[in-house]
């Protein structure tokens, strides 16, 4: 059963689950034109709200010290929709370390593994829509900004209790739209998190998530020189794209048959990345 949250709590458990690891100063942050990158133990990323609906608040000026202050962000109203929010998520998926049963795989593949012959709802337009929506028994796409054969998201009260799988974009937790994105989700249908947002997160299984497809970036140096470049995530050099199925999954009805799962190589055993390096001088508040 799926349990009903609200956006505030949702994050609250976000940010307490980030805080139940050490700090660790935040050692840069790098702004690009999609991407906003952010350095601590690892390098974590988030795109930029400011990329996806043009016109909002830019990034902060200054950043707090700490990975723990700056997810705090999350927690004031203020910053929804905001950079502020795009820099709280890099600076948490810069701590969260990948959990050892994340498999290597991108989201769409999951979601094609999951929604095969399915009914299928897709929230946000990713590149890869055109290419698998034969793949599926009936596909949409809810979008805030819909482009020819999309949805328009004010349709999701309608549309999602219909669907059998539906993907989310991890930038709904930056805007405010998950919690009644996930209450609008029929109980058995299998939900996928994605994009380079996306927070390997045990909380959001807890709020109702099945799949956190996200990034892991073993290459700082590469990754942080196409983010400089204006790079969106697509075709950004230096990640490695990260796939967390809940545990007990396999148990519930929506989940494939055998032999439909993808053979994803384990990276439990897989050596730690580099150290990312001090790429920009944080400005300090």
């Amino acid at each position: 059963m799926r349990r009903q949250m609200p956006q505030s709590e949702i994050l609250r458990a976000l940010v307490e689950e980030t805080r139940s690891h050490p700090d660790a100063p935040l050692q840069a942050v790098t702004t690009g034109t999609c991407l906003v990158a952010a350095a601590s133990r690892q390098l974590g990323l988030a795109s930029l709200a400011s990329h996806i609906q043009p016109g909002l608040t830019p990034p902060p000026a200054s950043c707090p010290d700490t990975v723990h202050t700056t997810a705090s962000l999350l927690l004031d109203p203020a910053t929804t929709n905001t950079d502020a929010a795009s820099l709280a998520m890099a600076a948490i998926n810069s701590l969260l370390p990948v959990p050892a049963a994340a498999m290597t795989g991108a989201g769409q593949d999951v979601l094609l593994t999951y929604g095969r012959g399915r009914r299928v709802v897709l929230v946000g337009h990713f590149p890869f829509v055109e290419k698998m929506r034969e793949a599926f028994d009936d596909f949409q796409v809810l979008e805030k900004r819909p482009r020819p054969g999309d949805t328009p998201a004010e349709k999701a009260g309608e549309i999602l209790p219909l669907a059998e799988v539906v993907a989310i974009t991890g930038t709904t937790l930056l805007n405010g739209s998950l919690a009644g994105l996930l209450a609008a989700c029929r109980p058995d249908a299998v939900v996928i998190m994605l994009g380079p947002t996306t927070p390997f997160a045990a909380s959001l299984f807890a709020c109702g998530v099945d799949v956190l497809a996200g990034c892991g970036v073993p290459d700082p140096d590469a990754a942080l020189a196409g983010i400089r470049a204006g790079h969106c995530f697509k075709g950004l050099q230096g990640v490695r794209q990260l796939t967390w199925v809940r545990p007990g999954l396999g148990d519930s009805a929506a989940t494939p048959p055998p032999g439909l799962l993808p053979s994803f190589p384990d990276r439990g055993d897989a050596p730690p990345g580099p150290q990312c390096p001090a790429s920009t001088a944080l400005p300090r508040a």
